[in-house]
């Protein structure tokens, strides 16, 4: 072999060693990838169960279910449920865990395990149950099995949230259609694909009557609460949609928001004072020629 074969091949292997060394680095130890809480990934869930105790009720079960529709709420409201909350509560699932201890050997009512703060079950099979955040920095307590684990207290926090901030904030289930809709002024009935209006309103056109009919369908509240209602009572607002579901709403006077609230759910929705309007006048959208 040539003098500058040998030079070249010389300086491959050198080059070649150069990329071994920013590649792997010798020497240099490979982080560790923390414990997470479960392995269970989040598409497996479908079933969820949350028992709290709360300084009101004393306790109380919220129970989701998924189905092709999304999730929904079954216990204590039968609603759609917040997407946004459902997401915060699978997140759980692969929440790093700070420490893993054997509970086998140790008192369970030193870590708060024994009367639970709040427990949470995955498809009936998984439970996790969380106890105090006492001595810890903004850290809590939880046992799956004989384990006793310690995470980020935000997963607590986010349990203990109010019943209805579960409730999707939506007035209409995800994907829901509108066929029938009667306002304590208006009546709309959809027939062959056009909107019948009664009292007759010839002055208005086809795309302002599918504004107030798109109105209803995206509006949503920016809070929700819960409220006691009468059988008796008289709906302002009903709303037929094509799954053969009816949803009955009272109006209630309120000057600085606009109340909503479903006779059946038991549920007040808060909306902005300026959605009144939009739901309520179809004078105040665009006429028509």
């Amino acid at each position: 072999m040539s003098k500058r074969n040998l030079l070249n091949l010389a300086l491959l292997i050198f080059i070649l060693a150069l990329v071994a060394v920013v590649v792997y680095e010798p020497g240099k130890e490979k982080p560790i990838t923390p414990p997470t809480l479960t392995h269970l990934k989040t598409d497996d869930i479908q079933h969820i169960e949350i028992n709290r105790r709360l300084a009101d009720t004393n306790e109380q079960d919220i129970v989701f279910k998924k189905t092709t529709e999304g999730w929904m709420m079954l216990k204590p409201y039968q609603l759609a449920a917040n997407t946004f909350r459902i997401d915060s509560i699978l997140k759980l699932l692969s929440a790093v865990s700070l420490s893993q201890n054997n509970l086998d050997n140790l008192d369970q009512s030193k870590f708060g395990l024994s009367i639970p703060q709040a427990t949470i079950t995955f498809n009936n099979k998984t439970k996790i149950i969380f106890g105090h955040n006492k001595s810890l920095n903004h850290h809590r307590y939880v046992k799956i099995d004989s384990t006793l684990h310690m995470i980020a207290d935000t997963f607590y926090y986010q349990l203990m949230a109010k019943t209805e901030s579960f409730v999707n904030h939506k007035l209409l289930p995800e994907k829901s259609k509108i066929t029938k809709l009667r306002l304590p002024q208006t009546k709309f009935e959809q027939v062959d694909g056009k909107w019948n209006v009664t009292p007759k309103a010839d002055d208005f056109s086809a795309d302002s009557i599918n504004q107030l009919i798109n109105e209803w369908q995206l509006s949503q509240a920016y809070d929700i609460n819960k409220v006691k209602t009468e059988e008796k009572t008289k709906a302002d607002i009903t709303i037929h949609l094509s799954s053969n579901k009816i949803l009955r709403f009272k109006i209630e006077k309120n000057k600085d928001s606009f109340n909503l609230v479903n006779l059946d759910s038991g549920v007040r929705y808060i909306l902005a004072a300026d959605r009144k309007d939009k739901l309520l006048k179809l004078s105040d959208l665009e006429k028509s020629d």
